[in-house]
């Protein structure tokens, strides 16, 4: 008896929800379960029952997507496969979930207008509030001539990476509402926001660096992409999704009718 293959895949809960279930429709494929107002944390597509599929927040499935892990493919954005550094394969840029992450402070501070401006307060050492704390360190990393190592604050530990020196910079792990730390929590911070930036002025800030442009991405698992049925199954999905993609961009046209 041959046992019934399946392709185990991750869609992201949030922000990108509504936009990958409007890609999947208009790739042709109908999806229970994959609403805003759905409980439940699986979905099906009722037209594709060799799918397996979970949903999860977008920070978490790289590292689920990765080679030591147990799902095939998903999709999530550009700077959570880098903040992870996560052993997964980009195979599809789904262009949209379009975000910068940017480096903000408040807007009253006329004296800080560049990282470097940042860097020479004197007052005090640099507090910078982040979700990305890989992403914040590399920047900062880069930034700084003597690759100053931030240190690196959570709710359970400090610690500094690279040295046992006292870093004039903390990283401050933020679990959500970075943009209100400033200035009692934080001097700066590094976050993600829409081009619009609707966000980052609601909160009186300005923006004075920008680190990173990333989109949503169809990611796929190295080990799955060596099995030959499965590899053949992923690149039929992805051809799929690319009609959707094309389908989204001929009716966002001018002149489209």
């Amino acid at each position: 008896m041959q046992t019934e293959r399946m392709l185990k895949l991750l869609l992201p809960k949030g922000s990108l929800q509504a936009e990958t279930l409007e890609m999947f429709q208009r790739a042709g494929y109908e999806v229970n379960g994959y609403t805003e107002t759905d409980r439940s944390y699986r979905a099906a597509f009722c037209n594709d029952s060799e799918f397996q599929i979970k949903i999860s927040r977008p920070q978490e499935i790289p590292v689920y997507v990765s080679m030591d892990a147990s799902y095939d493919l998903g999709i999530t954005g550009q700077d959570w496969v880098e903040e992870t550094d996560a052993e997964v394969e980009e195979i599809l840029p789904l262009a949209y979930g379009d975000i910068d992450i940017l480096l903000a402070v408040r807007e009253e501070r006329d004296d800080i207008n560049t990282f470097e401006d940042l860097m020479n307060l004197s007052d005090r050492d640099i507090r910078i509030s982040t979700e990305y704390l890989n992403i914040a360190e590399k920047y900062i990393l880069e930034k700084t001539e003597n690759r100053v190592a931030p240190a690196i604050l959570t709710p359970w530990k400090r610690l500094n990476t690279r040295g046992s020196y006292q870093s004039p910079i903390t990283l401050m792990l933020s679990f959500g509402a970075t943009e209100g730390k400033p200035p009692e929590e934080a001097d700066a911070i590094i976050d993600n926001s829409t081009a619009s930036r609707r966000t980052i002025k609601a909160n009186a800030l300005k923006v004075i660096e920008l680190l990173r442009k990333t989109e949503s991405t169809l990611v796929a698992n190295p080990k799955s992409l060596r099995d030959p049925w499965k590899a053949e199954k992923i690149e039929e999905f992805k051809q799929t999704l690319q009609k959707g993609l094309r389908r989204r961009r001929n009716q966002t046209l001018p002149g489209h009718i």
